[in-house]
């Protein structure tokens, strides 16, 4: 039964980083709107405010919401942070401050803070940043985790990171689950979706924006060199994702692969991708390190094939049902060919995670951390 405010219990405040709910949503934004919106249903004694300095285009859960936007005066939106939300946060008076993007506001005193880690790029892959987020993370990561109320890993192998590296542990772990479109359509609707696509079969599929760590060149790579030994004569490459920093590389391999069958999509929407899924000869994860794996729980859930770097995040999010490679050119080309040969002895599918057991982690630390009475679990 939800629990409705009284005197003994006024209502709690909550804010939220919600900058990952501006412009298009990529795997943090996902994971922020997912919760958002159960967050609602299972904290009804909370009234929400969403800081953003750039307008957000999300229909809001109920009237208990409220987007504050916050100009940013500073170049990043990690210094946007520090600085043109600290007079803002301290003004609102907020019960708990849930940082969607690791780093808190330097508000000192201040709000309960939650601060949800997806992964340690900045100590792992470095690389792959761009340079305004690797500097903000590398001055107040681990700071802002050491005096963080509580902290919340999106897996168990960032759990287990964050011990190794920086010796902190995490309170909680509430990893993303998979949303309703992901599922497997019917043979006439993934036919449609393929059409107005361009897509025809048979084809591998790689997801993910464009950017080094994901290492789609070694994908590319892999399938160009296979396609010049007249070894996948049949196939075609799509691939699915925004464009990225730090992609020029990328680019231009993708230029040079154009009259080899790889083909760009850009982004699709969650109806597009769930066709792709379950019609492709294998969805290919390459990653060089993932905190979680969204895409790869997501194709699973649509019964594709997968195969992915053997990364224990990626065991992880794919409860083990996945062939796990060495994500480098010859790796992937090995995979790519042995699917298509039909010599890989697939695992079978498990049911995937939903949303709901991270809202329900999440909400359970709000409620603590605000001293609210903390529901029995389910």
């Amino acid at each position: 039964m939800s629990q409705e405010p009284t005197a003994s219990h006024p209502p709690i405040r909550i804010g939220i980083d919600a900058t990952p709910l501006a412009g298009p949503i990529a795997g943090i934004g996902r994971y922020t709107a997912e919760i958002c919106l159960r967050l609602d249903a299972l904290l009804p004694e909370a009234e929400f405010l969403l800081y953003t300095p750039l307008a957000i285009d999300m229909a809001l859960p109920s009237a208990r919401w409220s987007i504050r936007l916050v100009r940013r005066r500073v170049p990043g939106s990690y210094f946007w942070l520090k600085s043109s939300l600290r007079k803002v946060v301290a003004h609102d008076c907020l019960d708990v401050f849930w940082a969607t993007r690791t780093l808190l506001p330097s508000i000192d005193p201040g709000p309960r803070t939650l601060s949800t880690v997806y992964d340690l790029n900045y100590r792992l892959v470095p690389e792959s940043m761009p340079p305004m987020t690797r500097l903000a993370h590398r001055l107040w990561f681990r700071h802002d985790l050491k005096r963080a109320d509580a902290i919340i890993a999106a897996s168990r192998g960032t759990a287990s990171r964050l011990r190794e590296h920086l010796g902190i542990d995490a309170h909680a772990i509430a990893s993303p689950g998979v949303g309703s479109a992901f599922v497997a359509p019917d043979a006439q609707s993934i036919q449609a979706r393929l059409a107005s696509l361009g897509v025809s079969r048979p084809f591998f599929l790689g997801v993910g924006t464009l950017e080094p760590r994901k290492n789609l060149v070694s994908l590319i790579e892999a399938f160009t060199a296979l396609r010049a030994r007249r070894e996948l004569d049949e196939y075609s490459l799509i691939l699915v994702g925004k464009a990225g920093w730090g992609d020029r590389k990328l680019r231009a391999s993708l230029r040079s692969a154009a009259s080899t069958r790889v083909h760009w999509i850009g982004r699709a929407p969650d109806e597009d991708l769930a066709a792709l899924y379950a019609s492709c000869a294998a969805f290919v994860f390459p990653s060089h390190y993932e905190g979680f794996g969204i895409p790869a729980a997501e194709a699973l859930a649509c019964r594709a094939r997968v195969i992915a770097s053997d990364l224990p995040e990626l065991r992880e999010s794919t409860s083990g049902c996945a062939h796990f490679i060495t994500p480098d050119r010859d790796g992937v080309a090995r995979a790519l060919l042995a699917a298509a040969q039909g010599r890989i002895d697939w695992p079978d599918i498990v049911a995937p995670a939903t949303w709901d057991d991270a809202a329900h982690t999440m909400a359970r630390t709000v409620r603590h951390l605000s001293g609210h009475p903390v529901p029995d679990a389910r």
